[in-house]
């Protein structure tokens, strides 16, 4: 399954996840409402009155429109609660689980350890590094990713996993949290936790309720009042129980969609790796180990959203540790003494295909695929072993100064501003001359300082950079960032005209890094890709890689086959403007995941309709995937020289 089919898959799940809590809601409702009219009857019966008496007294529109609007209130108002609470995305969760943020720049070998192996995922998937949080204290091997989307992602690891597992064995681990990641299941881990946390609040209004009425000091009450007390002493005990029997089967219903999506990340893990060894054998040493078991106390809320649970009950959010590990490595299970006799799964089938005879070879050795469009394409969502080694061979041949000033805050707004410089002498100096009146006062010599090393760097080094960049980045001040993206506009704008490394740059920076800062730009939400923007789109790439008006007339005309859309024409040199495209791919960003395959099946077709893939073009590719929320692998094996 690749990644639009995620895609797709995360939105059902989305929707039949809704649907199954609206009928949770409206029984809920219907229960608390028979339990109200019960009491009124009761109630009635006992004082000898009519007006509450025989059949027609169980339907009351008036009471039931109110009973609702009070369910309705607890329920949603207890939801909307903890959404507030986790709005923040994974770092609010992450810190609500007691997590540390580790600083990009640690040296702290421990701390170093799980940050490479982060970054080499996040480089090879072609998203931004994620903030890493460290649980201290928390022994138990474990890890998770959280967030609204890919780019609010965080991942956490446990200081028992980072302490216990091998490299392979963490590699393993957070190649399965990055699924979680790229197939959009982290929106409805969220979503889950609320909902079943406003249905439990109905519980507890009841258990409160029946605390204060039932445990005050016994007094003389007439009849009245006593009658009153019992009333909503039962209420409350009603309540009470409708309330944990909802969070009963919230809780289940978390439970079953949880643990599909485990088998799936745990296939991805092992197509992303190409090492079985590396998962199989987290998961041994949790069977075998301290377990998995959190010490945090709001632990439980998230159980869903963790690497394993560690415990197998009728709410285990995952399946048990025998049966995953049986179905990625039947033998290492065998010899646990826990194999499971039922044959491997459709799901982990697909992700295990081909793998026979690889898990002894070392990813190095693995034959790296070939530098196509149409393979980055497929890639997406779905990095591989030849793309993770990739990353580290990028990661590794940077220069040291320049990898870390990335991970400083400072530092890396100066490799960006000098990512940024002009190879024009007089415009350089003009560039140098804005960062002295609009960036910090040291700005200038941090950027000269780095200009050197930029200017010698490789090309396909420079996106890697940026990706690198963009995790520190997130660490500055609001009134820091202002100043940057002043400074990122202006250095831009110098030579008064924009190339088209300077569009993705920008486009990549301020995607990722615009909502952190709460200036995300409103855009036009379609379910379908309008034909001026698709045709924006193509004619911008057709004309960057055509050498001549033909050429370029062809590789459009590839391209607008590929989409399947009908009419679409190609936009001459001065009408396809960059400033046009960066709205064209903000307004696709937001069609379905079916459409957008084709936008981006129909770009890499565009860009390679001449056989040749330059630097310019595979930076072009991957900004315009990026900007249209498709995170491309850097292409590997494209050439080192632009045309």
């Amino acid at each position: 399954m690749d990644f639009f089919a995620h895609q797709d898959r995360a939105r059902r799940n989305t929707r039949l996840l809704v649907g199954l809590m609206v009928l949770a809601y409206v029984g809920t409702i219907l229960l608390v409402y028979g339990v109200v009219v019960g009491v009124f009857i009761g109630a009635a019966s006992n004082q000898a009155t009519e007006g509450l008496q025989g059949r027609d007294a169980w339907w009351q529109p008036d009471m039931l429109l109110l009973v609702a609007a009070g369910v309705s209130f607890v329920i949603g108002g207890g939801s909307l609660y903890k959404s507030v609470q986790l709005s923040g995305g994974g770092e609010k969760l992450a810190e609500m689980l007691g997590g540390r943020r580790l600083v990009p720049s640690s040296s702290h070998p421990l701390e170093r350890k799980v940050l490479n192996i982060v970054e080499e995922m996040a480089i090879a998937s072609g998203t931004a590094v994620p903030p890493v949080y460290l649980l201290d204290n928390e022994h138990g091997i474990n890890a998770f990713a959280a967030g609204l989307d890919i780019d609010s992602a965080v991942i956490g690891i446990t200081q028992g996993a980072a302490e216990t597992l091998t490299r392979d064995e963490l590699q393993g681990v957070v190649a399965h949290e990055f699924s979680h990641i790229l197939h959009g299941d982290m929106r409805l881990n969220l979503r889950l936790i609320a909902i079943v946390h406003g249905i439990l609040v109905l519980g507890l209004l009841g258990y409160y309720m029946l605390r204060i009425f039932a445990s005050g000091r016994p007094r003389r009450r007439s009849d009245k009042e006593g009658g009153f007390q019992a009333a909503v002493v039962i209420f409350g005990l009603a309540l009470m129980i409708i309330g944990y029997v909802g969070t009963f089967f919230g809780s289940l219903i978390k439970a079953a969609v949880s643990r599909q999506r485990e088998f799936l990340a745990d296939a991805s893990a092992v197509q992303f790796t190409r090492n079985p060894d590396g998962i199989a054998g987290a998961l041994a040493r949790i069977a075998t180990a301290d377990g998995s078991k959190l010490q945090a106390p709001r632990a439980a809320e998230a159980s869903h959203m963790f690497f394993a649970s560690g415990l197998w009950t009728l709410f285990a959010t995952h399946p048990p540790l025998a049966d995953r590990i049986a179905r990625i490595d039947a033998s290492r299970a065998a010899l646990l003494g826990s194999a499971l006799s039922e044959p491997t799964a459709p799901a982990m089938q697909a992700g295990m295909a081909g793998f026979a005879g690889v898990a002894s070879v070392p990813s190095a050795s693995v034959a790296p695929p070939q530098s196509q469009p149409m393979a980055a394409v497929a890639a997406i969502g779905e990095p591989t072993a030849a793309d993770i080694a990739h990353a580290h061979q990028l990661l590794e041949s940077l220069p040291a100064q320049l990898r870390e000033a990335a991970h400083d805050p400072f530092g890396c707004r100066g490799v960006i501003y000098a990512l940024l410089l002009d190879s024009d002498p007089n415009i350089r100096h003009q560039q140098f001359q804005i960062l002295a009146a609009r960036a910090e006062p040291a700005a200038c010599d941090e950027t000269r300082r780095h200009s050197l090393l930029v200017d010698g760097l490789r090309r396909e080094h420079r996106l890697t950079l940026v990706d690198t960049s963009i995790g520190t980045l997130r660490n500055l001040s609001h009134e820091q960032y202002q100043r940057f993206r002043s400074c990122l506009e202006a250095l831009v704008q110098a030579d008064q005209r924009l190339d088209l490394f300077e569009w993705v740059l920008q486009k990549i920076l301020l995607r990722h890094l615009d909502p952190v800062f709460g200036m995300e730009p409103k855009t036009t939400r379609q379910r379908k890709a309008a034909n001026r923007d698709v045709a924006m789109l193509l004619s911008c790439l057709a004309h960057v890689g055509g050498s001549t008006e033909e050429d370029a007339a062809e590789a459009f005309r590839r391209g607008a086959l590929a989409t399947g859309l009908q009419d679409l024409e190609l936009l001459s040199a001065d009408q396809s403007r960059l400033d046009a495209l960066s709205h064209a791919v903000d307004t696709l960003a937001h069609i379905k995941p079916k459409s957008k395959r084709k936008i981006v099946e129909a770009v890499a077709v565009t860009v390679a309709h001449d056989g040749v893939i330059t630097v310019t073009e595979a930076e072009l590719l991957r900004g315009v995937a990026d900007a249209l929320g498709c995170p491309m692998p850097p292409l590997l094996g494209a050439p080192t020289t632009a045309a």
